[in-house]
């Protein structure tokens, strides 16, 4: 099955692996692109780019695995490296103001020909995801970190 990708996609993607990737591994993340994963002493912090089965717009993943597994619901023995943010229980969408909500980031329309939400330029696109991911992410996951401990 060939999937057709939009030129848009390709371009968004191709720039996430250059800008966002190289933060995610400075502060330690492993695997490929859309799924990647931190394993520090057994708790496995896990990100995953969404992309919007109609184009023009992605959303950021953000969820966890405890040493215990208690937030994995689907194969709980699954090496860290293959855990999935869809094997998880509880997830964030990175940028979202409140649990819950949606977070999609727009880049261009959709397959249908309408935005999702207001259009932003690459390079604020990925400065924005940069700066949330060292943020808003990190002290998520050191907040279920830490609450995994008590």
């Amino acid at each position: 099955l060939a999937i057709n990708m939009s030129a848009e996609r390709k371009q968004i993607e191709a720039e996430l692996k250059k800008h966002c990737i190289p933060i995610l591994r400075i502060l330690g993340f492993k695997g490929s692109f859309p799924n990647l994963y931190r394993d520090v002493e057994g708790f496995v912090s896990l990100i995953n780019f969404q992309f919007y089965s109609s184009g023009g717009s992605f959303c950021i993943n953000l969820s966890y695995a405890e040493p215990d597994r208690a937030n994995v619901y689907y194969r709980k023995e699954t090496e860290p490296k293959n855990l999935k943010v869809s094997q998880t229980t509880e997830h964030i969408r990175l940028g979202a103001k409140r649990k819950g909500d949606d977070k999609w980031f727009s880049f261009g329309k959709t397959n249908y020909g309408e935005y999702r939400g207001k259009p932003i330029s690459i390079l604020d696109l990925v400065s924005s995801i940069n700066i949330l991911i060292k943020t808003q992410a990190e002290e998520w996951w050191a907040n279920k970190r830490e609450q995994t401990k008590s």
